[in-house]
């Protein structure tokens, strides 16, 4: 079995056409796109000849040459895996070889085109046996509008090959000066961006494997949200706002996030229906793992007060408007460090703020986990948080040098109190 190339027509010049005969069933051929001027070239040796006036002329040889070992070997690939060999096999294999593809199958060259299948695909595709969830596919969005937005910002459309680590310091710098993203957000988006590497990599498409280099990585800072202790809680539970209907409901609805430790799109659905034998149980929706959390005296409190009835459910944006709000009616205003939304910007920015303007949906899960680290085993708070390693955990919880340093002395103290001596203790190191 051998690769021809010959000319057809009439055509001055004219274009090399690529011919395979493997078998008296198939005999395919198709245009390799290579254009060269008929006296220039040798039908017998199936390329241009040595005199030709083409300044490509090495060039044109050694790619038809290249072109016919890829084919054949393509062919062996394809025999011996039993693949059905179509019309359109030769044509898509030369489109392939010179980086091109036909409108449909554009996703087997360029890395938007692939993402954007990727995309579109992945609500029928299973993550760990479950449905990828409408969440993720909206980050899965968010990380595709970015590389558009940085293709057409620097006039390329990229390419698997493109996929190196130039790419990466232009995309990352784009995204800081450009897009003024935080370090954050980029590394959220380099995470989607190094798992779509790894799954073209895993279909046997030609990315470029710099995007597992050490410099490749995902960028971060450490995140400057609160969360509030438990005496503050205590006085916020306390705080008398029955004359504030709005106010009372958010209030109840805040102790329940933060004493169950649940993501706000969870406490908000909970309902009597989730209630047994005084345990909350229920299907989060963002990992859909069915959580069973006893029920806090606090949220006892609040069912009994309101005749076993739950607090209605708010907007997100509501929720975070009025916790703001009941927070300041508290007196929890002390001047802390963290990062706030600038509305102008729309930017998250650092600075010193008083605490409650700070104070967010996600602190009822960021205290809930802070308050019982070191009052119980950090296992048992991750089957409630979801976390899925011991890292993530403590990278998660507030806990500051201080307080740990605090834990160590009143450790040492209660050793002392009771008689013992405090040596060869099993403290974990953080």
């Amino acid at each position: 079995m051998k690769v021809t190339f010959i000319l057809k027509g009439k055509n001055e010049p004219t274009n090399i056409v690529c011919r395979i005969n493997p078998n008296k069933n198939i005999d395919l051929s198709t245009s390799t796109g290579i254009w060269v001027k008929r006296n220039d070239w040798n039908a017998k040796q199936q390329q241009l000849r040595q005199k030709a006036n083409n300044p490509n002329k090495d060039l044109i040889n050694s790619k038809l040459k290249e072109l016919e070992n890829f084919i054949l070997d393509s062919w062996t690939a394809d025999h011996l895996n039993k693949k059905d060999i179509q019309k359109n096999w030769l044509k898509n294999l030369v489109l392939s070889f010179f980086g091109k593809a036909t409108e449909n199958e554009l996703y087997k060259i360029y890395f938007v085109d692939w993402a954007a299948k990727f995309i579109n695909d992945a609500p029928k595709r299973l993550y760990q046996g479950r449905a990828i969830s409408y969440r993720t596919i909206q980050k899965y969005t968010t990380t595709l509008n970015k590389i558009k937005a940085f293709e057409t910002r620097t006039d390329q459309k990229l390419r698997f090959e493109n996929i190196n680590l130039t790419f990466y310091r232009d995309f990352v710098n784009y995204c800081k000066e450009v897009e003024r993203l935080n370090n954050n957000s980029i590394g959220s988006l380099i995470k989607t961006f190094k798992m779509w590497c790894k799954n073209v990599e895993l279909e046997g498409l030609p990315i470029n494997l710099q995007y597992k280099h050490a410099e490749f990585a995902t960028v971060s800072n450490e995140t400057k949200d609160t969360y509030l202790s438990e005496s503050e809680i205590n006085r916020i539970f306390n705080f008398d706002l029955k004359e504030n209907i709005r106010l009372s409901n958010a209030k109840d609805l805040f102790i329940i996030g933060l004493r169950t430790g649940l993501r706000v799109s969870d406490f908000m659905r909970v309902g009597v229906l989730n209630i047994k034998d005084e345990k909350i149980i229920i299907e989060t929706q963002k990992t859909r793992k069915k959580v069973i959390i006893p029920m806090h005296p606090q949220v006892k409190a609040i069912l009994e007060s309101r005749g076993g009835v739950l607090p209605y459910a708010i907007s997100s944006q509501k929720f975070n408007d009025y916790v703001k709000e009941i927070c300041a009616l508290v007196g929890i205003n002390e001047v802390i460090e963290g990062a706030k939304m600038n509305p102008l910007t729309r930017r998250k920015e650092v600075g010193y703020f008083q605490k409650f303007e700070l104070i967010t949906s996600h602190t009822c899960r960021r205290s809930f986990a802070t308050n019982l680290y070191g009052e119980l085993p950090n296992k048992l708070i991750m089957a409630i948080t979801g976390h899925t390693t011991e890292t993530q955990f403590l990278k998660y919880i507030k806990t500051t040098n201080e307080q740990f340093a605090e834990i160590l002395g009143d450790f040492w103290n209660s050793e002392k109190n009771a008689g013992k001596t405090p040596v060869k203790q099993n403290l974990k190191v953080i």
